[in-house]
């Protein structure tokens, strides 16, 4: 007998059925001559530096680098008597080899021979290749399953990736952290890197800089109403003679000076006769591909603001829990070309089911598949296929129905003939001046029907004769805005595209072998950059925080910018593919890697402060002294003037205040509106100007306006004097209360001195608001009376009173539990700490 180790219970269960399996145990499937079972997963994990020597639970930079010799693996929790019921069915006599039945793929490969090696198996190995779970295809494999050998390459990859990444990542960031940790710093967390989360978060931070760096500029635009025999239309003004420059905000509709606004305004006489032209042409517009999961990602993000991780998650049930859809995890647009009659059952459920898509099955099924070629294709499908319905057909709610509505009408629509379009654009000139109007309607529905597009009228009548009148003139002021910030829909584009900005699908498959992460992985490592305190979610957008840009800036200064390059990342990506196909060695990567770990840890270890910015030349003269000169310094902008002590921090209200803002707050008055946010997190603008105090808030005249660093207030008072504090100021915004008092602080042999507090409550806390009242009774008790309601972050009510610490901030006073009473006859229950396993990974495998 052999035994079939599959990567998830599914595939277990479907290789099962096509060997018409006799019978099913809890951990596997007898169908004679094989086993079957299965992992879930990843079961195992590097070895961490302390579970390898307890010398690196100290995180010292003497100790770095730390690179292994040979990487330990273990057990990733609960999933020890998982391994042992695998080790206990491979050691049957009668199991005379194992086949692999994981994933057609590099993690699929890895997953396998960190079983098989922690397991101490030693039999021989043969490999069965599923692009696709069809029983005739589960057959024919099983019939000749493929030496295992043959995919020592994959396996050499996948090891290559996971040992690289914890190289990278471990090194990295405990050298960071120690060195960053050691300043003066308000975010006291890790200060993590890796291979594929720094330079996905530098895409995040330079599209920042960018937008630090914009200011706005007035601009006009100017658009005309145009009168026929038998309609108006408008035509908006643009000039034919623009040439494209490196300066993006220019345009070819946008006027910079408005004396020349008023000019071509001047050569345009109303009542008018005007000469007007117009072409018309079809384009055909194709059917999208089927979805793969960054796309449906993509989609999910535009249509519905999902977050990647939360589509995946919904993917995941849809395909685990409901069956309805095929694996989500995928990188894959196709199909195999043996699921063809796999797709016509599907679509024969569609089409008898009492969906308002079943039409459009109908439909198909009579008319065909369009261009099969486009759908399926087997040398396009790597370990998984593309996510379509399998054919059940349940009630759906939340997301779930909104995620398998898309799947199912994107795969409908793939089947279906290209939309055809007809354009029309007219130019009208009247006096030297262009003016042009565009429209579209939809003449042949094709795949749009099944998003239930109407087929349009001509949105403009045809011009009869090319004479026209000009009506009216209308010149708008506008200013150019910053650029936007990154969607996460756009994010995991460019996480795909290796940085590239592509829209065009063909140009993205060919660039998809330099993404930077995986489909599977990329949800994570936005969500993994959220949690680091890296990234804000804003809506559908991604903003980076100020611990982001100041990771970002001191990298690039010490120099170790080569980890957060986006270039490299894919690269090194490519590299591992080449380590597939057999044209590059396990140890020339591996080798590679630690030498770039060395040279990273060598420069974070070594660098000096006082370096980081000497090249750097003075931004202007110090507002206070008037004598020294601002310099830019890791924390602030100070002056150099030794018996000076101005700052300016880099800091202000979330807001990353970076060179360009500091020249301008020195060469101007007052500089905005500028973009700020609350301690809630929501933004608002304000004018900014320097003072004695630093960077503080105004009005556009320069009158200061700071009271509460927070956004507008709504409501202030006096708190009269208690016994607790002494009289104080009560302010409330939009996300926080505040209060501003004094207390008297004493030292032994100095005099008593008098200092204020601040003290902030947010309007939420715990998913339950605090009400004024609460709040009054905080600051005039130094608690507040017991709250019932609150919500631990897994969603569990607790009780609890917010005391007052010394500082003004609040801490948590939980109630005391009743104890449950004790029963004497039974023994308490006893404990033993388990003792983790290493294992090393077999070279033999």
């Amino acid at each position: 007998m052999w035994l079939i180790i599959c990567e998830k219970p599914s595939v277990a269960q479907d290789i099962a059925k096509a060997l018409k399996f006799s019978e099913k145990a809890d951990n596997h499937f007898v169908a004679a001559p094989y086993l079957i079972t299965w992992a879930s997963g990843h079961l195992l994990e590097l070895a961490t530096p302390e579970d390898i020597d307890p010398k690196y639970k100290s995180w010292l930079l003497k100790d770095l680098p730390i690179l292994p010799e040979t990487f330990q693996y273990k057990p990733k929790p609960k999933q020890e008597s998982h391994l042992k019921s695998i080790k206990k069915l491979a050691q049957r006599k009668e199991i005379e080899g194992v086949i692999n039945g994981c994933d057609a793929g590099r993690e699929g490969e890895l997953i396998f021979r960190e079983i098989y090696n922690f397991c101490d198996i030693s039999k021989p190995i043969k490999r069965l290749w599923l692009q696709s779970l069809t029983t005739a295809s589960i057959l024919k494999e099983i019939k000749e399953p493929k030496d295992g050998k043959l995919y020592n390459p994959l396996y050499d990859a996948a090891r290559c990736r996971s040992e690289s990444d914890w190289l990278i990542g471990m090194n990295g960031t405990r050298a960071l952290t120690k060195r960053l940790k050691s300043r003066k710093s308000a975010a006291q967390s890790a200060w993590s890197v890796g291979r594929v989360q720094t330079p996905t978060l530098s895409l995040l931070v330079k599209k920042e800089i960018d937008i630090l760096n914009h200011r706005s500029r007035p601009y006009w635009t100017l658009s005309a109403e145009f009168e026929t025999e038998d309609h108006s239309f408008r035509g908006d003004w643009w000039d034919p003679s623009f040439k494209k420059s490196e300066d993006e905000e220019l345009k070819d509709n946008r006027l910079f000076d408005y004396e020349k606004l008023q000019s071509i305004m001047k050569s345009l006489p109303l009542k008018g006769v005007a000469n007007s032209t117009e072409t018309t042409k079809d384009s055909t517009e194709n059917s999208p591909l089927l979805f793969d999961l960054t796309s449906l990602q993509r989609e999910a993000n535009r249509k519905f603001s999902m977050s990647a991780q939360r589509t995946l998650q919904s993917a995941q049930r849809l395909y685990e829990q409901h069956k309805m859809t095929t694996y989500p995890r995928t990188d894959s647009k196709y199909l195999p070309e043996d699921y063809r009659l796999f797709v016509q059952d599907v679509l024969d459920n569609i089409s008898q089911s009492s969906l308002d898509t079943k039409i459009h099955a109908k439909n198909i099924k009579k008319q065909g598949i369009h261009k099969e070629e486009r759908i399926f294709d087997t040398s396009k499908v790597s370990d998984h296929f593309a996510i379509i319905p399998t054919g059940q057909i349940k009630e759906l709610e939340g997301d779930d129905a909104r995620i398998f509505d898309m799947i199912l009408r994107r795969f409908l629509s793939a089947l279906m003939p290209p939309a055809q379009w007809l354009k029309l654009e007219r130019t009208t000139i009247l006096n030297g001046q262009h003016f042009i109007t565009k429209a579209q309607s939809l003449k042949v529905k094709g795949w749009r029907a099944v998003y239930g597009v109407e087929e349009d009228t001509i949105l403009i009548p045809p011009l009869k004769e090319p004479s026209v009148i000009l009506s009216e003139l209308h010149p708008l002021e506008e200013k150019t805005n910053p650029p936007g910030r990154i969607s996460e829909a756009r994010l995991l584009s460019l996480m795909e595209n290796c940085g590239k900005d592509l829209d065009d699908e063909s140009m993205a498959e060919a660039l998809k072998e330099k993404g930077i992460g995986t489909p599977a992985t990329r949800a994570e490592t936005i969500e993994n950059l959220i949690s680091k305190e890296y990234l804000y979610r804003i809506g559908k957008n991604l903003r980076p925080s100020l611990k982001a840009m100041r990771l970002m800036d001191i990298m690039q200064r010490i120099p170790v910018d080569i980890l957060s390059d986006v270039k490299l990342t894919g690269e090194l990506e490519f590299d591992l593919k080449n380590i597939e196909k057999g044209l590059y060695s396990r140890k020339e990567f591996m080798s590679k890697m630690a030498r770039l770990t060395e040279e990273i840890t060598e420069k974070v270890k070594t660098f000096s402060y006082e370096d980081l910015y000497d090249k750097e030349p003075p931004l202007g003269s110090c507002p206070e002294c008037h004598k020294g000169s601002l310099k830019e310094t890791f924390w602030a902008y100070q002056c150099d003037n030794e018996d000076c002590k101005y700052l300016v921090w880099k800091e202000k209200s979330q807001k990353f205040i970076d060179r360009a803002l500091i020249k301008d707050l020195l060469a101007q008055k007052v500089v905005g509106p500028l973009e700020f946010y609350s301690a809630g997190g929501h933004p608002y603008e304000t004018y900014a100007s320097l003072n004695t105090k630093g960077l503080v808030f105004t009005d556009e005249n320069g009158t200061v306006t700071e009271t509460i660093d927070d956004g507008s207030i709504l409501h202030e008072e006096i708190v009269p004097e208690t016994c607790f504090l002494t009289s104080g100021r009560l302010y409330e915004t939009a996300s926080a209360y505040f209060c501003e008092f004094k207390v008297t602080e004493t030292t032994t042999g100095k005099k008593p001195k008098e200092k204020t507090i601040l003290s902030r409550m947010p309007k939420v806390l715990c998913s339950r608001p605090i009400s004024r009242e609460e709040y009054l009774s905080f600051i005039q008790k130094g608690e507040t009376p017991t709250i019932t309601d609150f919500q631990s972050k897994k969603g569990r009510p607790f009780v609890a009173v917010l005391k007052m610490k010394v500082n003004g901030s609040f801490e948590f006073r939980f109630q005391a539990r009743e104890k449950k009473p004790v029963d004497k006859e039974k023994k308490p229950r006893v404990t033993k700490a388990k003792k983790v396993t290493l294992k090393k990974p077999k070279k033999t495998a």
